[in-house]
């Protein structure tokens, strides 16, 4: 075979392709190396939050006197909203400068520091890892001004005076002075925050006595300045405790009684001058009126364009509702007179709410009375038609009943009226048989309001029930102390379902009651006024107290539960 000489373009080419080949072996063998040392995909979740790994100054210092503290943590990490969710107490009257570089920490104090004062700077879940939100609780950084670290304590509980829940996320605060207008106008002693049970815990402070406040601060500066703050205070001086002394298997071996915890009642301090709030008009001429409190007289007086109405109050009287019995109206100028005090509200005609119709268009949407019933299907009561509006007089309107009689459908036709007096709710007594479906039905046009407004169709199918469906709790109340009265209540969930009130040793028997989970209790009526009533701060009156019967009572279908409730009125 006769050998050709490689041209130089050949030779070239032959160089470019083992270049590329070479090339690809690298490439290969960097990718290569790079797989065999690659971290594997998922594997378990980080679940740790940052740790401590150096502070500087040290936690617990003495003789503390710098204007910086730096922190560091074994991991990166965010801190999140600090003037929020970092508390010093004793509080600083200007905040700290708090920086974050890489995984350390900067905080740098800007407040001339007391003298020998122990400070305690508390990070309530704020320092979380940067990539799976772990979050660091309850650390704390101490220090002290002096030679020695505070070791004293006051714990306690905030719960609110009326529902007896406890109260998360309130200020509380101690101060050593001993003055009324203490919260009123002077940074406290020492601060700490409520947890999710109500709790609080003070430590690290200076022996001695102390006066205690609670306030859930709405404007975030320590003082109790807004009227409708809720607050709560204790009656005498609190005293700071000893640190617990433990023996080697961690039990408690010192005791002291001034180690109980202190239970605090909040409440808001009731407005003696009712004062009336933005009127709420839900619908066509229904327009609601809150007041701040309870209220006495109410004059009402029409400046221009009088109209007619029926008005209603809540309960206890801090809602008044009229019912317009015209729609048809302009801008209507009323003065609200209590005494001296006028109030001027300017009514405006309701807006009709406007439905979606076919491609986009919208249409009006015409207002209706509405009707809605309870109570149905119960064996001992009545059922209750609720009308949304005042409705007009009814000589005779027919409410159809069906139902399944020996596998026949059967409907019974029966006759009410509504009478010639202002209601917005109507008995309906019907002979049902225990334990049987029926379909209630009312033609519409039925009801006409005095505004005009009329119903549409109604039907309610339920099936009725038997008194074996229903338990009953007997509870025997024995008054112990003092003689003033006591409301006693039953509460299903945070409905009150029947009140009285007692003057003496009494038997009350809670009959027909559906099973579940009830709750009995009394409140004190010191001052004898029929209903509780709230705190004064300014008067140094604590809320009348409420006593909750231990424990929930469970109802159970066709079974009788009794129980022994002794009320002791010396306080």
């Amino acid at each position: 075979m006769k050998l050709q000489p490689i041209s130089p373009t050949s030779r070239t080419h032959g160089r470019l392709s083992a270049g590329i080949t070479m090339l690809l072996a690298v490439v290969t063998a960097l990718f290569g190396a790079c797989a065999k040392v690659a971290a594997p995909v998922g594997g378990p979740r980080d679940t740790m939050p940052p740790k401590i790994v150096k502070e500087v100054p040290a936690n617990q210092s003495v003789n503390f006197h710098e204007k910086q503290i730096r922190i560091t943590m074994d991991e990166f990490f965010t801190l999140n909203n600090p003037n929020d969710n970092v508390m010093v107490s004793p509080p600083f009257t200007h905040p700290i400068d708090f920086s974050v570089n890489g995984k350390t920490l900067t905080m740098k104090i800007k407040d001339t520091l007391r003298e020998n004062t122990t400070y305690n700077i508390f990070f309530s879940n704020c320092i979380q890892d940067f990539n799976e939100s772990n979050k660091l609780s309850s650390y704390q950084y101490s220090f002290s001004t002096g030679s020695y670290i505070d070791s004293f304590m006051i714990d306690g509980k905030v719960q609110n005076a009326f529902t007896l829940e406890s109260e998360d996320n309130f200020l509380v605060m101690l101060y050593r002075e001993d003055n009324d207008s203490l919260p009123l106008s002077t940074l406290p002693t020492y601060v700490t925050r409520t947890q999710k049970d109500g709790s609080f815990h003070f430590q690290n402070i200076s022996e001695g006595d102390y006066t205690i406040f609670a306030l859930k601060d709405i404007n975030s500066n320590y003082f109790y300045d807004l009227p409708n703050e809720v607050i709560a205070f204790n009656d005498t001086r609190v005293q700071a405790c000893p640190p617990e002394v433990k023996d080697s298997t961690g039990n408690v071996i010192s005791e002291d009684s001034a180690r109980k915890p202190i239970l605090l009642h909040s409440f808001v301090i009731t407005d003696p001058i009712p004062k009336l709030m933005h009127y709420v008009n839900p619908e066509a001429g229904v327009y609601k009126f809150p007041f701040s409190a309870s209220v006495g007289d109410l004059q009402s007086t029409f400046t221009a364009n009088p109209v007619e109405y029926f008005q209603q109050w809540s309960a206890n009287r801090d809602t008044l509702t009229w019912y317009l019995k015209s729609l048809d109206f302009d801008t209507i100028p009323i003065l609200f007179t209590r005494g001296e005090q006028i109030d001027t509200v300017l009514l405006k005609p309701y807006k009709a709410k406007q439905a979606t119709g076919g491609r986009g268009a919208k249409t009006a949407v015409t207002p209706k009375l509405r009707v809605s019933f309870s109570n149905e299907g119960h064996c001992c009561e009545p059922m209750l038609m609720h009308f949304s509006y005042p409705v007009k007089p009814v000589d005779s309107f027919p409410v159809f009943l069906s139902f399944q009689h020996q596998g026949v459908a059967d409907t019974v036709v029966s006759h009410f009226s509504v009478p010639d007096s202002f209601i917005t709710e109507l008995p309906i007594p019907l002979n049902l048989e225990n334990k049987k479906s029926y379909t209630l039905m009312i033609p519409d046009s039925t009801f006409f309001g005095y505004n005009n407004l009329t119903n549409d169709s109604v039907r309610l199918s339920f099936t009725s029930k038997s008194e074996k469906e229903y338990g009953n709790i007997q509870i025997n109340y024995r008054l112990t102390g003092e003689d003033y009265p006591v409301i006693v209540q039953l509460w299903h969930g945070k409905t009150m379902v029947q009140q009285h009130i007692l003057q003496a040793d009494s038997t009350i028997v809670y009959s027909h009651l559906e099973p579940d989970d009830y709750r009995i209790r009394a409140i004190l009526d010191i001052n004898g006024n029929g209903r509780w009533d709230s705190g004064d701060y300014h008067l140094k009156r604590q809320p009348e107290p409420i006593i909750p019967f231990p424990h929930d009572i469970h109802v159970r279908a066709f079974w009788d539960v009794e129980e022994d409730f002794k009320i002791d009125r010396s306080r």
